[in-house]
């Protein structure tokens, strides 16, 4: 590298490939995490609104979590795009080749656009054929549905947000996305008061407000693009994908896609295991599953900023610099998840109450959080390792590694929580207590083994760690650069 082309790099603020290089992560990962905080808000608030000031509080709690595994499995669709156009474009910035550079921001919104809307078409025609495969319970189904529609009419706003985000990201960018992501959820509890205790329209209000949100979001990020501040932008005057551009997109995005399609499934699932707990436990669920995102706000924040930061370095040929981030970002992942697993064990009561569920949710949430606790260095590990991989374009292995834990979730959770709850209300109708299992279970028969779920999400955790971190130490993910896959793809 010559003396002029370091001085142009060290002029670069969205350059990760020069400085000091935890300071520079952390700067990179502090505004991803602050808009993950505030794109966590949209489901929370959601959740504490209809939780407070919905007429059937618990019920429409548990209607929008129920929601929740559908529209995982079909973002997930398009959630490869993203990461694929991050990888990509964080490589060409680190090589300085703006012709690619461009080609891929104009492919990447090209993809979005039309992923868009196969899903907003898909999602209106099976969202209640879906809730009723699930188990969805009869008494939350009819406000499920409705849910689940209003928000896949918003796809399109969703997926151009995270399209554009994954896009600027790769540039080195992650402030502007905060901000959008910040006036898109202030947007949201404006919208969720004023639908839900003014206009009263529960669940539809909670999805109306957040699909006016990701709309808000997305028309900022594609004007912020737009204005050619990155050096190179898309151009919407020749807006088509490119052939060979949306292939190398595709190969690196879409082990992504696969790992999110497998996780999204592995909800679906589960949540049909959830469903045979009860109202109540979905209710109790729901809010574990806003702590979580909440604990894993740094984790994902890393991986994003690591992702990010191999991409560049590799692009540059920089593997020593590559390596000294990655161990970095380790240690502060580790920190990270003790810290937040304390608070959650000592803090998650005053979490829960503040949903204003039953007593008997209550406590099976209560109970959730404490255990869980304990195992958030599991999946800060497996998130800083894969989002390594993903930036040396190593996406397969990352997902493999994955998708195999997702996977081992399934039967664990049915040996653990479903086949006790089976042969609890097996037992109540052989002692002739019951007529049918269905009537014994309907009748709170083999309710406390709803445990199991959490312990299979907790083991979840460890055996993902477990399988991707010898790849990492001993594979070949730093020879699996852009330009090198690149000269594989035909024109």
């Amino acid at each position: 590298m010559t003396k002029e082309e370091k001085l142009l790099r060290a002029k670069d603020n969205h350059d990760l490939t020069q400085g000091p290089i935890t300071k520079k992560i952390v700067l990179f990962a502090l505004p991803i995490i602050a808009g993950n905080l505030f794109q966590q808000l949209y489901n929370v608030v959601d959740s504490w609104v209809v939780g407070n000031y919905a007429q059937s509080g618990t019920a429409c709690l548990a209607a929008v979590n129920a929601s929740f595994p559908i529209m995982m499995f079909f973002n997930s669709l398009f959630m490869g795009i993203s990461m694929g156009a991050n990888i990509i474009i964080s490589q060409y910035k680190g090589a300085k080749d703006q012709d690619s550079l461009q080609k891929a921001m104009t492919t990447t919104f090209s993809l979005s656009m039309l992923i868009g809307i196969l899903i907003t078409v898909l999602g209106l025609i099976f969202a209640r054929p879906l809730l009723e495969v699930l188990g969805t319970p009869a008494d939350i189904m009819d406000m499920s549905a409705t849910y689940l529609r209003i928000v896949f009419i918003g796809t399109c706003g969703n997926i151009v947000y995270n399209g554009l985000n994954g896009m600027i990201r790769g540039v080195g960018d992650a402030k502007f996305p905060m901000y959008a992501l910040i006036v898109a959820a202030l947007m949201n509890i404006v919208l969720d008061l004023l639908f839900v205790i003014c206009f009263h329209w529960d669940v539809a209000g909670v999805a109306w407000a957040t699909i006016i949100a990701h709309f808000a979001s997305g028309l900022m990020l594609v004007w912020k693009q737009s204005k050619g501040d990155y050096g190179a932008k898309i151009d919407f005057k020749h807006l088509k994908p490119d052939p060979r551009m949306t292939k190398l997109i595709v190969r690196l995005g879409l082990p992504a896609a696969i790992q999110n399609a497998a996780f999204s499934c592995g909800m679906l699932v589960t949540q049909t295991f959830s469903n045979r707990f009860g109202t109540n436990y979905i209710a109790a669920n729901a809010i574990i599953m806003k702590a979580d995102g909440f604990a894993m706000m740094p984790m994902m924040g890393l991986q994003a900023a690591i992702t990010t930061y191999v991409g560049q370095n590799i692009g540059a040929g920089d593997v020593k610099r590559t390596n000294k981030g990655v161990n970095s970002s380790l240690l502060i992942a580790v920190v990270s998840a003790v810290v937040i697993g304390v608070l959650l064990y000592f803090f998650g009561e005053y979490l829960m109450a503040a949903f204003n569920v039953t007593a008997e949710a209550l406590e099976m949430g209560v109970k959730g959080l404490k255990f869980l606790a304990w195992f958030y260095v599991f999946m800060g590990v497996q998130n800083v390792l894969g989002g390594a991989l993903r930036g040396a374009g190593a996406s397969t292995a990352s997902a493999v590694t994955s998708v195999a834990g997702t996977v081992l979730r399934i039967p664990m959770g049915y040996f653990l929580a479903i086949h006790p709850l089976n042969k609890a209300c097996q037992a109540a109708v052989e002692a002739g207590q019951y007529a049918t299992a269905k009537l014994a279970e309907a009748a709170g028969v083999g309710m406390e083994n709803y445990f199991g779920l959490f312990e299979t999400f907790a083991y979840g955790m460890i055996v993902g760690c477990l399988l991707i971190a010898p790849y990492y130490i001993w594979g070949n993910w730093r020879s699996k650069g852009v330009t090198a896959q690149a000269k594989t793809i035909k024109k």
